[in-house]
C-alpha cells in the first residue's frame, strides 16, 4: 500500500528546504561576494600628476641650476597575479623638466616599481623590484606599510606611507577631515626630516663633487619636505596630492651647499575631482550586507515555520493514527 504524505508536511518539507538554502546562501555568500570598498582590478584613474609651474632643479649632465616648469608622474598598472585579497602593480615614476632641451635632457629622474599589496589594508605583501638604471640589474628594496593606497574606513591615525627618493617608510599622520561631494576626505601630512640619501642606497646621482673653499668636497644628496595625501575614508583611495620638496647636497653633517630640487607640485584640480568621482563609484558594500542580512534572516524565519510545519503536522497524523 503507498503512503501518501499530507500536502500540509509537503509544503512544510518544501519551505525547510527553501529556508535552509537562504541560510546557507546568508553564510557563505560574504565568503566570495566583496563586502567591503578593497580596491577595484579595474581603475582607470591611476596616474598621478604633480606640476609646479616654477620649480628649482640642477641639471645633472653639468651642474647649471634652472627655474622651469616641472612635472612628477605616478603612473601605476594593476598585472597579473592579482587576486581577491592580492594586487600586483607596476609603478612608473617619472620627474621631467619642461624646457626646450631633448627629451633625455628633460628627464630628471625614472624608475619602475614592481610590488603587491593588500587590496583592503593597503599594505604592501611583498618587497619591491626597482629598475632605475639602464642596462643594470633591478635592485629588492624593502617596502613596509603601504605607499599607493590606504585601508578602507581609513582612521584618523598615522599610517606609515613609503617616500621613493629616501627608499623607506615615513609616517603619514592624520591632520583634518573635510568633505569633497558629499565624501568625507581626510588630509595626511607626512614631514619628511633632512635624509642622507646616499646612506640608503647607491645611485649616481646622490653623490657630487663641489667646491668648498676652493677645494672639492664629496657632497651627499639630502631628502627633505612635507607631503599632504587626502584620502577617501570609505576606499582609502587617494584623491589629491600635494608635495613642497626640498632635496639639497650636503655635508656629512646635513649643512646645506648646493640645490637639487624644490619643488612645489600639486595635482590639478580635474585630476583630483576625477580621481574624487572614482572613488564614489567604488561599492562599500553596504547594500550587499544589509540584503544579505534580510535574506538570512528570511532563511531562518522560513526554516522554522517549515521545521514546526512538518513537526506538528506529523505529531496530528500519529495522533490520528493513534
Amino acid at each position: 500500500m503507498q503512503i501518501m504524505l499530507p500536502t500540509s508536511r509537503i509544503l512544510s518539507v518544501i519551505v525547510l528546504g527553501l529556508g535552509l538554502a537562504l541560510v546557507a546562501w546568508g553564510i557563505a555568500a560574504p565568503r566570495v561576494i566583496d563586502a567591503d570598498a578593497r580596491m577595484p582590478l579595474d581603475l582607470e584613474k591611476t596616474t598621478f600628476r604633480l606640476i609646479d609651474d616654477s620649480a628649482t632643479t640642477r641639471l645633472i649632465h653639468n651642474g647649471q641650476i634652472i627655474q622651469v616648469p616641472f612635472t612628477r608622474q605616478l603612473h601605476m598598472t594593476i598585472l597579473p597575479p592579482s587576486d581577491n585579497d592580492t594586487a600586483t602593480v607596476r609603478v612608473g615614476y617619472t620627474d621631467m623638466r619642461t624646457s626646450m632641451q631633448s627629451e633625455n635632457e628633460r628627464l630628471s629622474t625614472a624608475s619602475v616599481w614592481s610590488y603587491s599589496f593588500d587590496r583592503v589594508s593597503g599594505e604592501s605583501t611583498s618587497a619591491a623590484v626597482v629598475a632605475d638604471q639602464l642596462a643594470s640589474p633591478t635592485q629588492e628594496v624593502e617596502l613596509s606599510g603601504g605607499w599607493l593606497k590606504f585601508p578602507v574606513d581609513t582612521q584618523q591615525t598615522s599610517y606609515d606611507i613609503f617616500d621613493v627618493t629616501a627608499r623607506q617608510s615615513i609616517p603619514a599622520v592624520f591632520s583634518a577631515a573635510e568633505q569633497r561631494d558629499g565624501r568625507t576626505v581626510y588630509r595626511f601630512v607626512q614631514e619628511i626630516e633632512p635624509i642622507n640619501v646616499a646612506r640608503n642606497y647607491n645611485s649616481v646621482a646622490n653623490t657630487i663633487e663641489v667646491d668648498v673653499d676652493g677645494e672639492a668636497q664629496t657632497a651627499y644628496l639630502y631628502h627633505s619636505g612635507t607631503r599632504e595625501l587626502y584620502v577617501d575614508q570609505i576606499t582609502g583611495l587617494i584623491v589629491d596630492w600635494h608635495e613642497n620638496i626640498d632635496d639639497y647636497y650636503g655635508d656629512e653633517q646635513g649643512k646645506k651647499l648646493e640645490q637639487a630640487l624644490l619643488f612645489q607640485g600639486s595635482l590639478a584640480a580635474e585630476d583630483a575631482q576625477a580621481l574624487l568621482v572614482q572613488a564614489s563609484g567604488v561599492s562599500d558594500g553596504h547594500t550587499f550586507r544589509l540584503v544579505n542580512y534580510i535574506v538570512l534572516g528570511f532563511g531562518i524565519v522560513l526554516s522554522i515555520i517549515g521545521m514546526a510545519g512538518a513537526f506538528l503536522v506529523g505529531r496530528r497524523r500519529l495522533a490520528t493514527e493513534g
